[in-house]
């Protein structure tokens, strides 16, 4: 670690439950960092790094951080989502290494481009033509959700007219009791119709392998690569992941480039800063803030031991805003020397749909700004309710 402060200082007391909903979490992240950056949550008994070094650190030493723990890298029961088998991101070498060898060759930076850029700007322009002569739209609802919910749905090989049925389900599994560690009903119901789902898909790419993702799963399958459980919860991985990861990078966007209309202008006027844009807006606001980490052994770190089995958050919304990284963090400016933020996560675990989600949200802002000359926010607003996912699921707009 590359600093010596306490856990805490003896200012007002700070209390920080990582399975609440913040409205605007990042006071409360500012404190973490400066007043308690190894935090410790009694109650809970979860600890947490906000800082960035202490945050990339952890994330790439997954010997010690341990992804592959009982209870998953959710802080809350999340896990369960992706159970018995095959959370890519909830296991360690040499699984890890198995599961993702299968699914990499699909997920290549060019791979993605060149399957999915003119599906996704063709989908984007069906999209914004149902409300581009309206004067409003919900930008969650209309936009943000359904790109990324019919594109994995496609590249897993679902027929477009279960696609309805299945982002219900996706919205069903979304669902969280504040505060509360435990999945409601709701979400395991849908987690189990999805299993269901999956597993009459699955048998049809037995009898006829077509070109998607499910059918190189099952032929991983029948080379003993993956197990059926592992089949099952990477399906459900992929799907969850593709759509929360790329709805929250499209719909926090386009609710900072409200608040912050001097850079909104600047991208209308320079498309050319698209690229350096998408990275400043994902460092500003992290679709994913935190997941957790089992420690291995006893660590050492600020003057304290975090034990062995502890659970252990990585704030990556917090590393992203470190005033030790980066000048006046709490600013959007997409003209801001790039650094390496942790929006996709760190290390071995780092997300392997990231091209796709880059690429989702650029044709999104590129076909939107060219159709709709501005737009602004008029509320009310409505973020998820599950405490490591940072999205809206209602953001009402007129233009």
């Amino acid at each position: 670690m590359v600093d010596t402060d306490l856990v805490s200082s003896g200012a007002a007391p700070l209390r920080w439950d990582p399975l609440v909903v913040l409205d605007d979490p990042y006071p409360t992240y500012r404190r973490l960092r400066d007043e308690a950056p190894l935090y410790h949550d009694d109650e809970r008994d979860i600890w947490a790094f906000t800082r960035y070094d202490d945050v990339q650190s952890a994330a790439r030493d997954w010997a010690t951080y341990s992804s592959g723990a009982a209870g998953g890298n959710d802080l809350d029961n999340g896990a369960e989502l992706f159970q018995p088998a095959g959370d890519l991101a909830g296991v360690d070498p040499p699984t890890h290494e198995r599961i993702r060898a299968v699914l990499h060759p699909a997920f290549k930076p060019s791979e993605v481009r060149t399957r999915f850029e003119p599906v996704v700007r063709a989908a984007v322009i069906r999209l914004i033509d149902r409300f581009a002569d309206r004067g409003s739209a919900d930008f969650a609802r209309e936009l943000a959700r359904p790109l990324p919910a019919e594109m994995v749905c496609s590249w897993l090989g679902f027929p477009k007219e279960d696609h309805p049925y299945l982002t219900d389900l996706f919205g069903k599994m979304l669902t969280r009791d504040p505060g509360q560690q435990a999945l409601p009903a709701t979400a395991l119901a849908a987690r189990d119709a999805m299993h269901a789902y999956i597993r009459i898909a699955a048998a049809e790419r037995r009898t006829a392998s077509r070109d998607d993702l499910l059918s190189l799963m099952v032929a991983a399958q029948h080379e003993q690569r993956l197990s059926d459980d592992e089949l099952l919860g990477i399906c459900v991985l992929l799907f969850m992941a593709g759509i929360t990861t790329t709805q929250g990078l499209i719909s926090n966007s386009l609710f900072q480039l409200d608040r912050f209309r001097d850079q909104q202008a600047l991208l209308r006027r320079e498309p050319d800063r698209m690229a350096f844009a998408i990275e400043e807006l994902l460092r500003f606001e992290a679709p994913l803030q935190t997941l957790a980490r089992s420690t291995t052994r006893d660590v050492e770190a600020y003057d304290t031991v975090i034990p062995k089995g502890a659970r252990v958050g990585l704030v990556w919304a917090s590393a992203n805003r470190d005033e030790r990284r980066w000048d006046e963090p709490d600013r959007l400016d997409i003209t801001r020397q790039p650094a390496r933020h942790v929006s996709f996560g760190e290390g071995i675990h780092h997300c392997i749909g990231a091209p796709l989600a880059r690429l989702e949200a650029r044709v999104t802002f590129e076909e939107l700004f060219k159709r709709l000359p501005d737009y602004s926010v008029i509320g009310p607003t409505v973020r998820a309710s599950t405490p490591s996912d940072r999205l809206f699921e209602s953001l009402p707009v007129e233009f």
